[in-house]
């Protein structure tokens, strides 16, 4: 079996071995294939992470049940055909329906975080383009903590992206934004919340600010959108961060994270169809018609659209609020396991991932043995962090299997017995 390493100057996965595979002559059975692929499962328990964000074990059967029944299925179908077409709208509504929004809100069905930043960003410069017609060199000001999704957008659509540094609590600093608004600026941006820190900005200011200098306002909120209104019903305080704000414009929000949706699946949603129309694009110059998509993607599986149609309608609001309320407990006893390591330091903030320090050890160190064993975390870079991405489907086993195992590698790192070391980065 050929080994693999990733340079990433030059962003090419190479062999380490001098040679590449070929189409086999001959057919193979599926016994065999199957045989070959298993070793690359994950351990459930050490290994849950690598697949994280999940539910647990009966949600999952949902997803996946009604994913395969659809997988065949072209979800470009969506716009003109009606039995698809209602699913995914339907998705939409459920989804608006937790986020104060508007009776007019809608929203489009996309395959993830990253590609429901890009149609934020494309609506956001095609509406600058109409309503600001002097702007030749459009800027989008966003906090340094925001995902490197608005860095790629505004590469991929000739926007300039001016990022601001933090307060000193880590959230975006509405003084810095006020200062970063140029006569170029057409757009603010916040996450709910960010994932280096796990902390929401001050949307409420930042909303205010977008609303008094007629400017779009884009919530991330890829992780929390579908937590936070349930932990808020069961008692958590998080800054109003929704359309309840008249500033905010859209929304990204991620189904296949806390919504325990199999991937891929997210949503972009805009407050009125009026902002909607600028996500649009229906080219006409081909032989073949109106050539219309929900998002950038041409041919897609529908299977994802079904499936989180089922997920939702199988948890409820209920359901939704009992994994709320475990996950909550989850964190609280990963909190916990964590402080009581000696040179580590787990933060407290508002929602997830759950993150934590070193005191004074190398957490690079602490992560490749993390990976080493089968654990899926990523890092932060500044500060040094390593980021949990908790989960629904995250047992007590789970959490109590990780805290022993990275109290041994932390003794393991004082012994200086740990040799190698891994880059912290997301």
């Amino acid at each position: 079996m050929i080994e693999y390493v990733y340079d990433l100057s030059s962003r090419e996965k190479c062999p380490v071995e001098n040679s590449k595979k070929v189409l086999p002559r001959a057919r193979r059975r599926l016994a065999e294939i199957e045989s070959e692929l298993r070793p690359l499962l994950p351990d459930e328990v050490r290994g849950h992470w690598r697949r994280a964000f999940r539910g647990p074990p009966d949600v999952r059967a949902v997803g996946d049940r009604i994913y395969g029944m659809f997988q065949g299925d072209n979800g470009l179908l969506s716009l003109r055909a009606s039995w698809m077409g209602r699913i995914e709208t339907e998705v939409i509504e459920m989804a608006l329906s937790l986020l104060h929004a508007p009776e007019e809100a809608t929203g489009n069905f996309t395959s993830g975080g990253s590609e429901s930043i890009y149609c934020a960003l494309h609506a956001m410069r095609e509406w600058a383009r109409q309503t600001m017609p002097h702007i030749s060199e459009p800027e989008v000001v966003a906090p340094y903590s925001a995902h490197p999704s608005f860095s790629k957008g505004c590469h991929y659509f000739g926007l300039k992206l001016r990022r601001v540094p933090l307060a000193e609590d880590r959230r975006a600093s509405p003084d810095a934004l006020t200062q970063a608004i140029s006569a170029n600026t057409i757009g603010l941006v916040a996450s709910a919340p960010c994932w280096p820190y796990g902390c929401y900005d001050p949307i409420p200011e930042i909303a205010e600010l977008a609303r008094e200098r007629g400017l779009w306002m884009h919530v991330d909120a890829c992780v929390g959108g579908y937590l936070a209104p349930f932990v808020e019903e069961l008692g958590v305080t998080l800054p109003a961060w929704d359309f309840r704000l008249a500033g905010v414009t859209s929304i990204s929000a991620d189904l296949h994270k806390y919504g325990y949706c199999p991937k891929p699946a997210s949503t972009i949603l805009w407050r009125s169809p009026s902002v909607q129309q600028y996500h649009w694009v229906h080219p006409s110059d081909w032989p073949g018609g109106s050539y219309s998509m929900t998002g950038f993607a041409g041919t897609r599986t529908a299977g994802p659209i079904f499936a989180a149609w089922a997920v939702l309608q199988y948890l409820g609001r209920d359901g939704y609020l009992e994994l709320a309320r475990h996950i909550l407990a989850m964190k609280a006893r990963l909190l916990a396991g964590i402080d009581s390591i000696q040179g580590l330091h787990a933060w407290k903030n508002d929602l997830m991932p759950v993150v934590f320090e070193a005191n004074d050890l190398d957490l690079t160190k602490i992560k490749a043995e993390l990976t080493r064993l089968g654990w899926a975390v990523v890092g932060c870079a500044d500060p040094p962090l390593i980021n949990i991405p908790l989960d629904a489907g995250t047992t007590e086993k789970i959490v109590d299997t990780f805290l022993s195992d990275l109290s041994q590698i932390v003794r393991d790192v004082r012994l200086g017995t740990i040799g190698g070391s891994e880059a912290l980065q997301y």
